[in-house]
């Protein structure tokens, strides 16, 4: 048993040391910088893949999933064929790390969100050094990277009008990609459109109410209770779209529906069905892929819907 582990530490060191081969690239056709720094915490940093180019060009930022709470940047690189895709059309790949929520902050998933605003403002304001073209910039992730994705392609611009720092950067996006999301960081939500939800929710009560308060970084529902109202609304992507949001991407391919678990409640396909709805209402372009969508849609892939978005 001790020699299975000691094997299982050594292959995911060499995981982890070896995730950002990118060998099967023509290694003349691309810069790469590993560990670029955008804040002081020890998670603010990101690693950037740019095709030698010359002109500006367009960049697409991936984030992380792993509940706000795991994850790493590297993994982006398992996505061979996205990051090909990308470089062949000379765009840029960012993929960045954020420091994790905690459950007794009074900040919670907003301590991710921040970082990830950080990190596309930093990476805006210094686009002239990676020779980027700051008007073109797209995110996408998958479960929590996805919902954060969502989360600055719905929300007005952050940006501080008339800073000269990183902070009088635009936040929004070009167009954004979902995979596994979340409609809405107001959990509350959830069982208006998750079939049976309501029913899971009412048998386990206090273990759901415990779950949200440490989700927006309180240790105790009724420590949370008073700002719920303020907190909830200020995370609710749905409330935010409207007619000047850009194309998005959504793809939740969960066969089960049932909700008898956290996976299928979390990365439900009616997060993105209902992302979609609200879209269509306002006539902003998406595309939603669940396991019902036919072969020809599916066989659209993500790389290829931001490549286009990034390109006009």
């Amino acid at each position: 048993m001790k020699k299975y582990y000691i094997t299982l530490l050594i292959f995911i060191g060499y995981f982890f040391t070896n995730a950002q081969n990118l060998s099967y690239l023509d290694q003349d056709s691309f810069d790469f910088k590993k560990n670029e720094t955008y804040g002081v915490n020890e998670r603010n940093t990101f690693d950037i893949i740019l095709p030698k180019s010359d002109k500006q060009t367009p960049l697409v930022i991936f984030i992380h999933g792993g509940g706000f709470k795991k994850g790493r940047k590297e993994k982006l690189y398992v996505r061979e064929k996205d990051i090909a895709y990308f470089v062949k059309h000379k765009i840029a790949v960012a993929t960045v790390n954020y420091q994790y929520r905690q459950d007794n902050d009074s900040l919670g998933v907003k301590r991710c969100i921040n970082d990830v605003q950080k990190a596309i403002q930093y990476i805006r304001h210094h686009a002239k050094t990676y020779n980027l073209d700051k008007t073109k910039l797209a995110c996408y992730g998958s479960s929590a990277g996805a919902g954060m994705s969502l989360y600055f392609a719905f929300q007005d611009d952050s940006k501080i009008i008339g800073d000269t720092t990183a902070i009088g950067e635009s936040t929004r996006l070009t167009c954004a990609g979902a995979i596994a999301t979340q409609a809405t960081y107001d959990v509350f939500q959830w069982e208006e459109f998750i079939p049976y939800l309501g029913f899971f929710i009412l048998l386990k009560k206090a273990a759901f109410y415990e779950m949200a308060a440490n989700f927006y970084g309180y240790e105790t529902y009724e420590d949370f209770e008073p700002s719920k109202n303020t907190i909830c609304k200020s995370l609710d992507m749905l409330t935010m779209i409207d007619s000047n949001d850009p194309p998005i991407y959504l793809q939740n391919t969960l066969e089960k529906t049932f909700p008898t678990n956290n996976n299928i409640i979390q990365h439900h396909k009616n997060h993105a069905i209902t992302v979609g709805e609200k879209l269509d209402a306002v006539k902003v372009s998406n595309i939603v892929i669940t396991h019902e969508t036919n072969s020809k849609e599916k066989k659209y892939p993500i790389y290829q819907f931001i490549t286009e978005q990034l390109q006009k």
